[in-house]
């Protein structure tokens, strides 16, 4: 919901007049992604986009304690992209002099393309606007976080977007939510991180960019007709242009795997350790199925798998 500009330029008027609570904020995290590549624009211009898979199984919450003339902190230390992000929406919100305490508690895991970063700032904006007794529209939201991050993920939407996710705009809103999908998802490498900036961007072919404009075609199909069988096979074909870049332990086998137990497909963070098998909810056999991809899992070596839905 977008709040009037005459409210929010009030708020500069005079600080004395604020009244401020603790804010509260709160963010899903993601398990990688559906789609993640880059296609053209309509001025032909390249752009870098995602969608993520979101999961509701893991979340950060943040607590923004305000004091007025103060300096502004974060709990824990490290988390400095939240701060960051919560300086920028006090200052959108001609509240910049604003201070006070901004705590995060997140079971999101770091460093593994579950969106760590981007749930703990989508958490701060909201807390920090909740402080102030306003709300962001998730398109500012959006391009906040990115200014902050400089790279984002796109679950501070609720609806399902093309999300250019480092410049913070949405390249195609599908005005729906992705279907519903069944996941299986692990860690490839526990003991290995991937810091998002610190891995170049990928340098896609001529032939990967033909692929990704297919694949964006096929991605607004599937969400329109709720197809999730060609939604698998999307995050699939995604998969494996990533696996060129960021390459997963085990992938052939697990995609193997997966082939055997007729899942719909895979998907992988395209900046992290993480990968999920994707099943159809309404599977009949999914039970059965759940338990024969854990039991070759374990085979592999892999025994924390989180069984969620999106």
């Amino acid at each position: 919901m977008e709040v009037i500009g005459n409210q929010r330029a009030s708020l500069g008027q005079d600080i004395h007049d604020l009244l401020l609570r603790t804010g509260k904020g709160q963010s899903i995290g993601q398990f990688g992604e559906i789609f993640q590549g880059q296609i053209e624009d309509q001025f032909q211009r390249l752009r870098r986009c995602l969608v993520s898979l979101p999961c509701s199984s893991i979340y950060s919450r943040a607590t923004f304690a305000p004091i007025k003339y103060a300096r502004l902190r974060v709990r824990p230390a490290h988390k400095q992209k939240a701060l960051k992000v919560t300086q920028l929406v006090l200052a959108r919100l001609n509240a910049a002099r604003i201070g006070g305490t901004i705590t995060i508690e997140s079971t999101v895991p770091e460093a593994k393309g579950c969106g760590s970063s981007t749930a703990d700032c989508i958490a701060a904006a909201i807390a920090a606007a909740d402080a102030v007794g306003q709300q962001l529209s998730e398109e500012e939201m959006g391009s906040l976080v990115v200014e902050g991050e400089v790279a984002s993920d796109n679950f501070m939407f609720q609806r399902a977007v093309l999300f250019a996710h480092r410049e913070g705009i949405v390249l195609e809103d599908y005005a729906r939510n992705l279907p519903k999908l069944e996941v299986l998802g692990f860690d490839t490498a526990q003991d290995a991180i991937v810091e998002t900036l610190k891995h170049p961007p990928a340098a896609y072919s001529w032939r990967q960019h033909q692929s990704f404009c297919t694949l964006s075609v096929a991605l607004r199909r599937a969400i329109w007709e709720d197809d999730v069988g060609l939604l698998g096979r999307v995050a699939t074909a995604s998969a494996f242009i990533n696996q060129l870049f960021l390459p997963k332990p085990m992938f052939s086998e697990i995609h193997s795997m997966a082939e055997r137990s007729a899942a719909l497909g895979i998907a992988v963070a395209h900046s992290g350790t993480v990968m999920s098998i994707l099943l159809d909810p309404t599977d009949r056999r999914l039970e059965n199925k759940v338990e024969e991809i854990k039991a070759n899992l374990l085979n592999l070596g892999i025994s924390n798998v989180l069984h969620f839905q999106t």
